[in-house]
């Protein structure tokens, strides 16, 4: 009677099983590489990806707790916008292309000429970026012909997942369909008037569904390759934000995921749908959520810490050996030497691309303020301070657009630290609830797989299963010495990027 919940993300896979009161009885990871054939270029390698992916679920059912209470259920978190174009015998015609390839920015111009940008977004409550799936598959379409001729399905993560299952009726969740750039948020449908006007047939894709339905069973044969037993029943997921935030328990309005992780999103839950001028110039977009009804808006950086993990390869080889010797975390060891006094220095962490607002793919990292006298710790602590006003900023712009946020969630990587969330917490001035919970995808997932078939419903597993660690609130000595620098800040994109 356990379920699994699977979370497939941008560097690695999560397979992990509870039983269903809510005790991990198996938890897996593999890590995989994406590929840049060319410049701009993002692609998964699907046949290394997906073994991958496949033996970590077979290595979960084989643990000894989980083979004694076998999986019924599973359901899935996966990245968002990336898909792959199948034949009609069901075999992959070529790589999946990520979200954040930039190779279809012409296709995207191409796009504007035929629907106008604020009309797309009053469809979609999307406003138009690189990232979305539209402009690729017309790239494809326009540079891979014979692969485009061959496409029967083009499949998103999760519906593929669903595909490589032996399931032949496939549905894409409502999270994922709201990244694709022809997804009408109000209907809950493709958009005809979208797909017609680039001559592309809404039939290539699966049919949209709700979150945490129950749509079939893994094929048998299938099923026994990776260690299942029995009947496993397949239940709708969700892109991996919307997902997130409903592991911390976000499931009611003005309640944010803060997801700290290589990304850093803030998932803010909407209990209406806000669609508005002030959120398309400041590019807040407003998707479907995993709860059927409800509504998320995104604010994110795209490297957070990703950030940390350079400084950490290229300016902290002597930390990481004395870290060694006192066998402690690196990271850890970074923050234990900071203060909260501003370093004055300051970082534009876009060390590849921006998030929201501006989602440039040229911009660069930014290090401005050097002197003699900065050492190695000072610019640890800027790289932390730039990361904390970038998603202050952000919160700012969406709380100016007319999206409310009483209180931010934080898992991942970047949750643990307590100065980073005491920090933010001042300079956001909002409370921030460090949740005990840190893969909260898998347990979203598994909350969804446990609700689709009817083991309990979401509020209770809600009530059991989300519990905080520490609670973090704003001080206001530290807000009044970070003010001055979180306002130059916003300041400096728009003078450095004009130089790039």
């Amino acid at each position: 009677m356990s379920l699994l919940g699977i979370d497939i993300g941008t560097t690695g896979t999560k397979a992990m099983i509870f039983s269903k009161d809510g005790k991990v009885l198996a938890n897996e990871y593999v890590e995989y590489d994406l590929v840049f054939p060319n410049p701009g270029w993002v692609e998964f390698d699907v046949k290394s990806m997906w073994k991958k992916i496949f033996n970590v679920i077979r290595k979960a059912n084989f643990n000894p707790a989980a083979k004694k209470d076998p999986v019924t259920a599973l359901a899935v978190s996966t990245v968002g916008e990336s898909f792959t174009p199948i034949d009609k015998d069901g075999n992959i015609l070529y790589n999946t292309i990520y979200s954040s390839d930039s190779r279809s920015k012409k296709e995207l111009e191409y796009i504007f000429t035929k629907i106008p940008a604020k009309e797309l977004y009053y469809i979609c409550g999307l406003p138009p970026q690189y990232v979305t799936a539209l402009n690729k598959i017309l790239w494809v379409k326009n540079n891979m012909p014979d692969v485009y001729a061959k496409t029967k399905k083009i499949l998103f993560t999760e519906d593929l997942f669903h595909h490589k299952l032996g399931l032949t009726d496939l549905k894409l969740n409502h999270p994922i369909c709201s990244t694709t750039l022809f997804f009408d948020i109000r209907e809950k449908k493709f958009s005809k008037k979208i797909l017609n006007e680039f001559d592309i047939d809404e039939n290539l894709f699966s049919e949209p569904c709700p979150s945490g339905v129950e749509i079939g069973y893994i094929r048998d044969d299938i099923a026994e390759s990776l260690g299942f037993k029995g009947k496993v029943s397949i239940v709708t997921g969700g892109h991996d934000q919307q997902c997130a935030a409903l592991g911390v328990g976000a499931i009611s309005g003005g309640i944010a995921c803060d997801g700290v992780g290589t990304v850093e999103c803030v998932t803010t839950v909407l209990d209406e749908l806000i669609i508005s001028d002030a959120m398309f110039e400041n590019d807040f977009s407003t998707r479907a959520h995993v709860i059927d009804g409800q509504y998320t808006s995104f604010a994110y950086n795209l490297t957070a810490g990703s950030v940390l993990k350079w400084y950490r390869d290229v300016l902290g080889t002597e930390e990481r050996r004395e870290a060694e010797k006192k066998k402690i975390n690196i990271y850890d060891y970074f923050f234990s030497e900071l203060t909260f006094e501003p370093s004055g220095i300051y970082v534009l962490p876009y060390f590849s691309a921006t998030g929201t607002p501006y989602h440039d793919p040229v911009a660069k990292g930014t290090m401005i303020g050097l002197k003699l006298s900065t050492k190695k710790k000072d610019i640890f602590k800027a790289l932390v301070e730039g990361l904390v006003y970038e998603i202050a900023f952000n919160i700012e712009l969406a709380e100016k657009s007319g999206i409310k946020i009483k209180e931010l969630r934080s898992v991942g990587g970047g949750a643990k630290s307590d100065y980073w969330l005491q920090l933010k917490s001042s300079v956001v001035n909002k409370p921030i609830k460090r949740m005990k919970i840190t893969e909260a995808g898998c347990l979203a997932t598994m909350v969804l797989a446990g609700s689709g078939t009817g083991k309990f419903n979401i509020s209770e597993a809600i009530s059991n299963f989300v519990k905080v660690d520490k609670q973090f609130y704003p001080n206001e000595n530290i807000r009044q010495k970070y003010l001055e620098g979180f306002n130059k800040y916003k300041k400096i994109y728009s003078a450095v990027s004009k130089i790039y």
